[in-house]
Order: C-alpha cells, then structure tokens, then sequence
C-alpha cells in the first residue's frame, strides 16, 4: 500500500505543478498539496501518521472540505464536461478526497493491524 500512496502523492503533487498557469492556481495547487501532504504521511506509515496531530485532525476534515467542494460543483458535470473548468474543478476535489480518504482509512487499517485488533 505504500507504493500506491507514493503513487498518488506523486500524481497529486504533479496536479499541483500543473496549476503555474491557471488563473486560481494560487488556490488549486495547495488544495493539490494539501492532498498529496495525506499521502505522503501514509506511505511513511502508521507511526508518522500518529505523531502528527495535525493529521490524526486535518485529513479527516479535508475530507469533509473536498466533499463540500465536490458538492458544491458537480451540478457543472454533464455532457461535455471537459470543457467545463467547474466540472474538472469538482473532478478535481473528488480526487483529492478519493486519496484522502484512502490514506486515513489505510492508516487505521494498518493501526489495527500493527495492535492486533483487527484480528478475529
């Protein structure tokens, strides 16, 4: 699973780079980072993930925040979506909430796994 969280990591913070000439791009490439910061703590593993408060509380409200996004844009996908910049916008936070809430749910997988609790 690591590889996979390195993977997305690296895509996400290539969206990031691929912001430089969009006219919000000061606002996507962190929502970009914010993400690939997620993955970047998972594939690191359990022990980084718990000894960063800012994770154990931040990612779970990205999440949310990525949702809202999402929600507040998907009205904008439909036919011919991708030449739509609000439908690709809601894409966007669907993906980083998609690989978000990949590296929250894999980190307590692994949690439990590493106590024995998720044994039966």
């Amino acid at each position: 699973m690591r590889i996979i969280h390195a993977v997305l990591c690296t895509i996400l913070v290539l969206f990031a780079v691929r912001q430089y000439n969009d006219p919000d791009g000061y606002y996507w490439a962190p929502v970009y980072l914010l993400a690939a910061a997620w993955s970047f703590l998972a594939a690191r593993g359990p022990a980084a993930w718990h000894a960063s408060p800012f994770a154990r509380v931040g990612a779970p409200i990205s999440v949310a925040l990525f949702m809202a996004g999402f929600a507040s844009l998907a009205a904008n996908i439909g036919p011919g979506w991708i030449h739509n910049e609000e439908a690709r916008e809601a894409l966007g936070y669907l993906i980083c909430a998609g690989a978000t809430t990949f590296a929250v749910l894999d980190v307590g997988r692994r949690t439990l796994s590493m106590s024995g609790r998720g044994r039966t």
